[in-house]
């Protein structure tokens, strides 16, 4: 049944992204979200999330479901999926390749299987809980970064509506520490970029479906994912922060954050 679970998410995954490509460098619509500027949907993120959850529910009628655009599908069962089907929507409409289909999968509320594709530069992350972390056939590792003024950081800065906020609990206390700081509009890209050995860590705050299919690759491929005192995120909440890095200089990060 497992194989089953990567089988379905990595199929997901790449249906969803051919589909988005599709849309890729042309003129789309723009829907505000709560009538923000800053927070978008596409009718790419609408069709990805149809393809990802008609390919749940057709494989496992009875998990429980959590997507971006309509929310939650409560079914009879201690594993849920949750969907980010178009993470970096702005990157996207501006025709910027830096956007990706994320799919997570957690068992009993923690972390057991992640998908990432980075639909324009047909990379597809998978990882399973106790199997490693791979990018399309290969496995990847964090890298070996020992001080965080060596290190190499993305950064999420979000809607408008918090960036204040975000600005002070972790850009601030951070940016002028590390090596070079990036700003990429997409929390499953910085996520991606940590797990190959890219970056060194990222920090962000937001929604379980930022987060969920791009925590236990970055586990799997040898770093550490916390909350931004230490602790084990709590996948319960709707909107929480993480710190993601290659595990060497977690420890560094969580102090420049007090």
């Amino acid at each position: 049944m497992n194989d089953k679970f990567l089988k379905v998410a990595k199929q997901a995954a790449l249906e969803a992204g051919d589909f988005i490509f599709n849309f890729f460098g042309k003129n789309i619509e723009l829907i505000l979200k709560k009538g923000d500027s800053s927070n978008l949907v596409t009718k790419a993120d609408l069709g990805s999330e149809e393809i990802i959850v008609r390919l749940i529910k057709k494989n496992f009628p009875d998990h429980n479901i959590i997507a971006e655009e309509k929310g939650k599908t409560k079914g009879d069962s201690n594993f849920t999926w949750i969907i980010d089907p178009l993470d970096g929507t702005t990157s996207f409409a501006s025709g910027i390749p830096n956007f990706a289909v994320s799919i997570g999968l957690l068992k009993d509320n923690k972390p057991f299987l992640g998908v990432i594709n980075w639909v324009a530069r047909q990379e597809l992350y998978w990882a399973q809980k106790g199997k490693g972390a791979y990018l399309n056939n290969q496995k990847i590792l964090v890298r070996k970064t020992k001080k965080i003024e060596d290190g190499v950081f993305g950064f999420s800065v979000g809607t408008t509506a918090r960036r204040e906020e975000k600005l002070k609990a972790y850009i601030l206390p951070l940016f002028s520490k590390v090596r070079y700081p990036y700003i990429l509009g997409s929390v499953a890209v910085d996520l991606s970029l940590i797990s190959k050995g890219a970056l060194d860590a990222a920090i962000g705050q937001g929604y379980a479906w930022d987060f969920a299919g791009g925590v236990i690759i970055v586990s799997e491929a040898g770093g550490k994912v916390t909350d931004l005192e230490g602790d084990e995120p709590d996948w319960t909440q709707e909107r929480f922060s993480i710190v993601a890095s290659n595990g060497l200089i977690h420890d560094q990060i969580l102090e420049a954050l007090k």
